[in-house]
């Protein structure tokens, strides 16, 4: 028995080592992550709007906290457009940063810290979405990747401008928007990467508000965007209130926030995501998929030996 105690140990093993071998560095254990989130997807997954949303789109149902409601209300956006509001929400949270640092907290503190110049796009973004829902404007979350999926890569917005009919490209880190170079409308994201692979008209870059720039040259964050083509995906929800107010999120978050993710992640708060389905990027979609079953397999397989595991320990020690 204790021989059988000691493989079964070994097998156990050299599974964590697997999965740590696959999360390291950081950016292996964001593909792990999106992997684990990952949803077959179709075209129209990427279409709807407010009215036809999915019923299994994650939306914010939980009413804005008190302290992101006094936020929207100081802006003083009565009177204005979606589009408008989105552009003031944004210019708001640019209008301070200084690129000191990433965040990683909760909501509050993640408002206080983008106030401070602090914040890289995911802690500018998860708080636009805050705002946005205390304006009663419908945003929803985009990614891309440079490298198969995983942390190296970007995340914005569109944000669903109710005249115009369409969802509307919105960059809160870098504080920008696309703009058809012709008429001047404002352009979606699947818009603006037909306009970055030549499929589509010419895109000029505006600023959001009066913050820094994000890129100081047109052309720079025009190729950054461009180089992500290939990766993009969408974020299944746009519920960041309902996300950190869940108890065991809380709980996860006062010790580390990797352990938070992870606790949404198996409570089924966290989003899940969707890649773009484009030719170009087919290839990195396929190993995204293998991976994801090579995690099922391997979870299941841990799940089997520690349920076997406790079986012998139970036998090893009865009298």
């Amino acid at each position: 028995m204790t021989k059988l105690i000691i493989a079964n140990l070994m097998a156990l093993g050299a599974l964590a080592g697997f999965l740590l071998k696959l999360s390291w560095p950081p950016a292996g254990a964001v593909r792990v992550r999106n992997a684990l989130l990952l949803d077959p997807s179709r075209d129209e997954d990427f279409l709807w709007t407010p009215d036809t949303m999915p019923v299994d789109f994650r939306r914010e149902e939980r009413p804005a906290s008190a302290d992101f409601v006094a936020v929207v209300a100081a802006l003083d956006l009565n009177g204005l457009g979606d589009w408008d509001k989105a552009l003031s929400l944004a210019g708001h949270l640019a209008e301070r940063a200084g690129d000191k640092g990433p965040i990683q907290d909760n909501l509050a503190a993640t408002y206080i810290g983008i106030r401070g110049g602090y914040g890289h796009c995911a802690d500018f973004v998860k708080v636009f979405l805050a705002l946005a829902h205390a304006a009663g404007l419908d945003a929803r979350q985009w990614a891309f990747s440079f490298d198969g999926f995983g942390g190296h890569g970007h995340t914005f917005v569109e944000v669903f401008d109710r005249r115009r009919g369409k969802w509307l490209f919105l960059d809160p880190h870098n504080n920008f928007h696309a703009l058809d170079a012709v008429s001047g409308e404002p352009l979606s994201a699947l818009e603006f990467r037909d306009s970055l692979l030549g499929r589509g008209a010419a895109a000029r870059l505006r600023p959001n508000g009066p913050g820094r720039a994000g890129f100081v040259e047109e052309e720079k964050a025009l190729d950054y965007f461009r180089r992500g083509a290939s990766e993009w995906y969408l974020w299944w929800g746009n519920a960041p209130f309902t996300y950190y107010a869940h108890p065991v999120v809380r709980a996860a978050g006062r010790i580390s926030r990797a352990l938070a993710h992870l606790a949404g992640n198996l409570v089924g708060v966290q989003p899940r995501i969707r890649i773009y389905p484009v030719e170009e990027g087919r290839e990195a979609a396929r190993r995204m998929f293998k991976l994801r079953r090579r995690l099922q397999a391997s979870m299941l397989a841990a799940l089997a030996l520690s349920l076997l595991l406790l079986a012998q320990l139970k036998s090893w020690v009865a009298p």
